[in-house]
């Protein structure tokens, strides 16, 4: 943009060339007409430059209230800015006081004018030729420099397990004092619950030790403004020995009185409720905000909890508090209703700001405050009822308003809020000015845009009035009707869904002006990605690739591909240990890890146009890991529940998970190998084991994904179950004799895990199966067989064995039928006859007796009769019963 000669000449010069043809035709060709500015104030753009222009005082210090104790201490400051220089001038009670000043209005007093002299309220003002700033009025007290017409000495006696108070009654003064209770040595006195300063500066003691005894109790006050401390009383306290010493005393309150304290205070002030018990054993000291707790609040607990401090006490913290003073033989309680009014405060200001000719001007003074505040208006120092009546000027509650503003407007106005509490008062500068045009931004910008994006093409404008801002373009045809044209207030204007044929000049001119800037738009064909990285799933340790094909407009020479993993770019080189990018553009990430899992985006940076970005992602799959931090619960005597954390599923989920045990029997000692237990869902994370009694067990976990199974958990530390009876008898009951009059019983042993206890062994029944009610024999053996002697001949038994152990039997067993040895048949079979029938012989005889056995069957010899070769005996190949 070109720069003008002159603050207050147009931007174009002698030497410019004249402006286009465009902008001297009809407004036809005008894209757009800046509406004259009705509302709100100037703001200075940071790059104009501002002439030096008059301007209204603006107060820098202000004085406050406050205690004068010499003449060095009564300096009221009053400082000010403006254009011209201001004039400083004082009142004091509504007098003029002292000489108009020029440069600095600070007061000060004159030594050889006595100091009583300065009490008084007082109020500065600060003037030149666009009005007049004002501070508020503030109040001046003169005091003497504190000091004792005579210390006092006191002589205090008191029993041991009394209470005292010990007093101090220092001179007074307007101004805040601090009180210290010392000894001689100057060294304080330790304060505890037994013993602490009050609100009013004496000592209390809830109850006496004779340690407490001191020639010397000093009561010192501190005058922080008078820069002064004196030693206002000495006490010696002597505290007597007592019989009752252990006596009990239920609590008092030493400080407050009474039952109830009314505390009145204004809003922002430091507040403190206080209450010192007295009693033995020493209270303690509870507070409570009657329908809430004090932990709600903005109160804090101090000095043993004796006081409730509110640092900065506002409305919220109205209402009833009570404290309560206890010990083990009683207690007493004291309320307090505080309430909070409030001097005057701002809730919202108006700023100093610049306005332009035929404005509407509105300046705010929201003031709150209880009861609420009376606002009034001055203007440079003179309440409205001291100045002419405008018409363009309205007062409301909260603000005064003025239409059509002139540059004669050009004022001070104050607003004074007050109620009974006290008063603030606020400046604000009305400043109108007139300010010649400008236009800002640059010229000869080239824009660049792709096509269907949006663009902004600037022509920040500058003025008092605000300058009317026009749009044309080059080939003369009128933008108004286009609904993707848009100018904003600000003078840009706003072009959306560019296209090949809004490339161009376009002019941006300040009406009836020679003040005007080009822009020069370029659109170019969009960035595209055609092939960008995919969704692809790696195994861990191998290699992932991720694709990025692109087409530009051929006129973008200076571009950029990025690859970044969650937004962060990978690499600025084209390789590297991790990852390689090859000529196009493709990324290969390898030896993939866990921490590889991420999004993968490519940008395609086309320099001044910004990116087009596309994102794929690569998820790193592996066998899970093993789960962690297993755990048992629930544990009854018979049972557990084994608990576990999942491991990482590495991105392809848990499926199940295998419960595997180590069970080692507390009998034999043999080691058993990890076996699987239970088969859990993936989607479960403990499980209920039963277990078997007088056994230690070991536990872990493995879990299991699509891609195979983790490595086993670490075990948990060995749990023991009890011992208890055998659960069950061994199976397989059964007679194994060979030999006659003898029978042999056995079973299959049972599992050293099943035998539950210690002292394993086995009881054995039997009595013969024809004779059942002959009680049955029985005897104990460790292990099978059992024979037993003179069984006799195949005779039947019932057989049952039980299982045993040092804790009790097992469940009663059923019996078996089992035989006793057998012995070879006594006789044949009686009766044998034969039948000859064509070529079949039929074979008869009457039953075996005296078998002596399970009879298999019967066997038949038969022989041929006939030639002498063809007699000889054989018998038939198979048993016939």
């Amino acid at each position: 943009m070109c720069m003008s000669q002159h603050l207050w000449m147009g931007c174009r010069g002698p030497s410019s060339p004249a402006p286009p043809l465009i902008l001297l035709l009809l407004p036809l060709f005008l894209l757009f007409m800046m509406p004259h500015l009705a509302q709100g104030a100037i703001t200075i753009p940071p790059h104009y430059k501002l002439p030096n222009i008059s301007s209204p005082p603006s107060l820098t210090q202000v004085p406050t209230s406050f205690t004068a104790f010499s003449h060095e201490d009564l300096t009221l400051p009053c400082e000010a800015t403006g254009n011209p220089t201001p004039i400083f001038r004082w009142e004091k009670d509504g007098e003029d006081f002292g000489l108009k000043t020029t440069g600095s209005g600070t007061l000060k007093a004159q030594k050889e004018e006595p100091l009583e002299s300065y009490a008084g309220h007082y109020r500065c003002y600060a003037s030149n030729t666009l009005g007049t700033a004002m501070t508020q009025t503030v109040k001046v007290i003169v005091e003497p420099q504190p000091y004792l017409v005579k210390q006092n000495k006191l002589h205090q006696t008191a029993y041991e397990g009394e209470s005292i108070i010990l007093t101090c009654n220092p001179p007074q003064s307007s101004t805040p004092l601090k009180i210290y209770w010392m000894n001689m040595s100057m060294v304080h006195i330790e304060q505890s619950d037994r013993v602490m300063i009050g609100l009013d500066g004496n000592l209390y003691f809830s109850n006496l030790l004779k340690a407490d005894s001191k020639n010397e109790y000093v009561c010192t006050a501190h005058y922080t403004a008078a820069r002064t401390i004196l030693p206002d009383t000495v006490v010696r306290l002597t505290v007597l020995p007592t019989n009752d010493i252990h006596h009990a005393r239920r609590p008092h309150l030493l400080r407050p009185t009474g039952s109830h304290t009314l505390v009145q205070t204004l809003r922002g002030q430091s507040v403190t409720l206080e209450c010192i018990p007295k009693g033995l054993p020493t209270p303690r000291v509870e507070w409570q905000k009657i329908n809430g707790h004090h932990s709600n609040l903005a109160a804090k607990l101090q000095n043993y909890n004796r006081w409730l401090h509110f640092d900065h006490i506002t409305e919220d913290d109205d209402g009833e508090y009570r404290c309560r003073a206890i010990n083990s033989y009683g207690n007493v309680t004291h309320s307090f209703t505080v309430t909070v009014q409030a001097a005057p405060y701002w809730s919202k200001e108006s700023q100093d700001l610049m306005y332009t000719p035929g404005e509407t001007v509105r300046l705010d003074c929201q003031a709150k405050g209880s009861p609420e505040p009376i606002i009034t208006w001055s203007i440079n120092g003179q309440t409205l009822a001291n100045v002419d009546d405008d018409p363009r000027r309205t007062i409301t509650s909260s603000a005064l308003i003025l239409k059509d503003v002139e540059l004669a407007d050009t004022a001070v106005y104050q607003c004074e809020a007050t109620n009974k509490h006290g008063s603030i008062l606020l400046n604000i500068k009305l400043f109108v000015v007139e300010l010649t045009p400008e236009i800002l931004s640059s010229d000869g910008v080239v824009y660049k845009v792709f096509e269907g994006g949006d663009i902004q093409m600037h022509c920040e404008s500058f003025g008092s009035p605000r300058p009317h801002i026009t749009w044309v373009r080059e080939d003369v045809v009128s933008l108004i009707s286009d609904p993707r044209v848009s100018l904003l207030t600000n003078g840009t204007i706003e072009l959306v869904n560019a296209t090949q044929e809004d490339s161009g000049v376009y002019t941006c001119s300040v009406k009836h002006t020679d003040i005007f800037i080009t822009a020069n738009l370029e659109v170019f064909n969009r960035t595209v990605i055609l092939m960008g990285p995919q969704d692809v799933h790696v195994l861990r340790g191998g290699s992932a690739f991720l694709h990025c094909l692109f087409y530009k407009d051929p006129r973008l020479q200076d571009y950029k591909v990025a690859w970044k993993k969650d937004g962060h770019t990978l690499l600025e080189s084209s390789r590297d240990d991790k990852y390689t990018v090859f000529e196009n553009n493709t990324l290969e990430v390898a030896n993939v890890q866990p921490d590889d899992t991420a999004n993968y985006s490519c940008d395609v940076y086309t320099e001044p146009l910004g990116s087009v970005s596309a994102t794929g992602s690569i998820t790193v799959v592996a066998s899970p890991d093993p789960p962690r931090s297993l755990s048992l619960s629930d544990i009854e005597k018979h049972s557990v529940t084994l608990n576990w954390v999942p491991g990482s599923s590495h991105n392809s989920p848990i499926t199940e998970f295998h419960v595997e045990v180590h069970e080692e029997p507390l009998t034999g000692k043999r080691k058993e190998k990890w076996q699987r237990k239970k088969v859990v869902p993936g989607d479960f994370n403990h499980l209920q084991l039963i277990l078997q009694p007088f056994c230690t067990y070991r536990f872990r976990v493995v879990a299991v994904n699509d891609i195979g199974r983790s490595d086993p958990s670490e075990p948990t530390k060995d749990h023991s179950t009890q011992q208890d009876v055998p659960y069950e008898n061994p199976t397989g009951v059964r007679s194994n004799s060979t030999d006659p009059d003898t029978l042999i019983i056995t079973w299959d042993e049972m599992e050293n895990r099943l035998q539950n206890g210690p002292d394993f062994h086995y009881k054995v029944y039997w009595r013969e199966a024809q004779e059942k009610r002959k009680e049955w024999n029985v005897t104990t053996v460790k292990s099978p067989p059992f024979q037993i002697n003179n069984a006799g001949t195949y005779t039947p038994f019932e057989i049952k064995v039980q299982a045993v152990n040092a804790v009790g039997t097992g469940p009663q067993p059923e019996s078996q039928i089992g035989h006793s040895g057998e012995d070879k048949p006594e006789e044949p079979p009686t009766g044998v006859t034969c039948i000859v029938t064509n070529n079949t012989v039929r074979v008869t005889w009457n039953e075996a007796q005296r078998v002596r056995g399970q009879l298999l069957g019967y066997k038949i010899y038969i022989r041929r009769l006939g030639p002498a070769s063809g007699r000889d005996r054989r018998s038939l190949s198979k048993h016939h019963h």
